[in-house]
């Protein structure tokens, strides 16, 4: 905007000096004109000169020679030529009225053309920095001198006067340079001894170079950074000493949390990450054989859930060390010691509870832990035993009609003599067995049963025999479920479906058939 305004102010300006220039040229034209009238049209004497008449001041005539002139007569020539003395003033005074020749029309549009690009490279480039507070303080008379340049440049160029604008805007900019140039050396050189004295942990002499870095450019990120740097070194420099106290005093723990903050808040410090994970390697190592130790002892004592945490522990710091792998071997034994423990134990304890399914399954699963140990293979067998004889009783009992049947009875017998020696291990067993003795002695006593008929029916027992036409007999048969038949010529057989339990008294069955044929 600024320039638009000293633009538009350059060209009423020039437009003043060309309508004055103007005036000037067509004076000279006409005073030429009128000369050249004079030479011309002015009266010829022959072998007479010419001569001016000078006038006095109080008006009288003062007479001259005409072949001596002196510095008070004009002579003018009666026949004058092109290319005199006379003509050439005469055109340099032409020429002096009339500033705005082509060449000087060009040099101005130059130099207006260079003063509004070195224009917009000092306000884009330079201004911002020398008008800013921090150069005042860097250089407070250059600052005044640039700007005071500037505007006057700026008057110049607003009156229409670009070469002198643009020289002085020039050496505006030049000087503004070199001072820029000397600020940033003073600016890298403060910076530079900032960084140095941070690399040595010298906090006295980094603050205040890093004071003068940030004085001089305030807008440097760099600058910004370091600054914000040295700010946390003291902060730094006391989790070191703590760091180095702890060492001394061989806490590991304590030195690496140390490390840890000091790191934290400078990443940058190799020595302290090296002697951090020379730390951790350390710490480890004693971690590890700690938890080893531990580990053997919890096997030794029988603590099983600890050996276990240890060994855990162990294997996610070293999984394929030969310790790791040693205590890894008597956790598994104490774990398999203590399980087939568990599994005798609880065997036991089925057995007192009579629980001899549930035993079989301890034994089971003892035997699959220590195969070849003769108590766990023992107790596994017993407890097969009474649970057969148990599981056969029970069908017995379930069903004891079918003791009718001599072969049954006959092994429910064996059933019962098989019991009669682990019978005092079980006391189910021995009850089931008593019961199926009783069944067995039941079921082989035989019932008396009387049959009344006609005399002439010939009655049978299917399965069992014959018995024959009679009135009036009286036959034994075990209890069970017998089918009487009665046959007679004529008749349509008659058939009766008794069941006779242990113990019955007093059974009579009637056999008549009653439907013929």
């Amino acid at each position: 905007m600024l320039l638009e305004k000293l633009e538009q102010e350059s060209r009423a300006s020039r437009r003043r000096r060309l309508i004055v220039a103007g005036g000037f040229a067509g004076a000279a034209v006409l005073l030429g004109l009128f000369l050249v009238a004079v030479v011309v049209v002015w009266p010829k004497v022959e072998g007479t000169a010419v001569t001016a008449e000078p006038v006095r001041e109080d008006g009288s005539p003062v007479r001259v020679d005409a072949r001596a002139p002196d510095d008070n007569v004009t002579r003018l020539s009666a026949n004058p030529s092109p290319g005199t003395a006379r003509d050439s003033e005469i055109s340099g005074e032409i020429s002096q009225g009339n500033p705005v020749s082509p060449q000087q029309f060009d040099d101005d549009t130059a130099s207006r053309d260079q003063f509004k690009a070195l224009f917009e490279t000092f306000q884009k480039d330079i201004e911002p920095d020398i008008s800013s507070t921090a150069f005042a303080g860097w250089d407070a008379a250059t600052q005044q001198d640039v700007i005071a340049q500037k505007e006057s440049a700026f008057a110049q160029f607003s009156r229409g006067q670009y070469s002198e604008a643009l020289e002085g805007l020039e050496a505006a900019t030049s000087q503004a340079q070199k001072s820029l140039d000397a600020r940033d050396l003073a600016f890298d050189a403060a910076l530079r001894e900032a960084r140095s004295a941070y690399d040595t942990d010298n906090y006295d002499q980094a603050l205040p170079q890093i004071t003068r870095a940030r004085q001089l450019k305030p807008d440097s990120a760099e600058a910004e950074a370091l600054e914000a740097e040295v700010a946390r070194l003291p902060e730094i420099l006391n989790a070191i000493s703590k760091a180095s106290v702890a060492r001394v005093e061989n806490d590991l723990e304590a030195e690496e949390k140390y490390l840890g903050e000091a790191l934290a808040l400078d990443a940058d410090r190799p020595e302290l990450a090296l002697r951090r994970q020379e730390i951790q390697i350390e710490r480890k190592e004693r971690a590890y054989a700690g938890r080893v130790q531990s580990g053997l002892a919890n096997v030794q004592s029988r603590r099983l859930s600890s050996a276990r945490a240890d060994l855990s522990a162990a294997r996610e710091m070293f999984s394929d060390r030969s310790e790791t792998r040693l205590l890894s071997r008597q956790v598994a034994a104490l774990a398999e010691k203590m399980e087939f423990e568990k599994m005798m134990a609880s065997a036991a304890d089925a057995r007192r509870a009579d629980d001899w399914i549930a035993a079989e399954d301890f034994y089971a699963r003892a035997g699959a832990i220590v195969p070849d140990d003769p108590q766990v293979n023992g107790g596994y067998q017993l407890a097969g035993e009474i649970n057969q004889l148990q599981t056969e009783m029970v069908k017995v009992l379930d069903k004891p009609e079918r003791l009718a049947s001599e072969s049954v009875a006959a092994h429910a017998s064996a059933l019962v003599s098989k019991a009669r020696d682990i019978a005092d291990l079980s006391p189910s067993l021995a009850t089931r067995s008593e019961e199926v003795a009783a069944l067995v002695k039941a079921y082989g006593t035989k019932v008396s049963i009387r049959i009344l008929s006609d005399g002439i029916t010939r009655i049978s027992v299917r399965g069992v025999g014959q018995v024959g036409a009679t009135t009036d007999r009286t036959i034994e048969l075990r209890p069970g479920s017998y089918t009487f038949e009665g046959a007679r010529a004529g008749f349509r057989s008659k058939l009766i479906q008794v069941d006779i339990p242990p113990g019955t008294e007093g059974l009579v069955l009637e056999i008549y058939p009653d439907e013929r044929v």
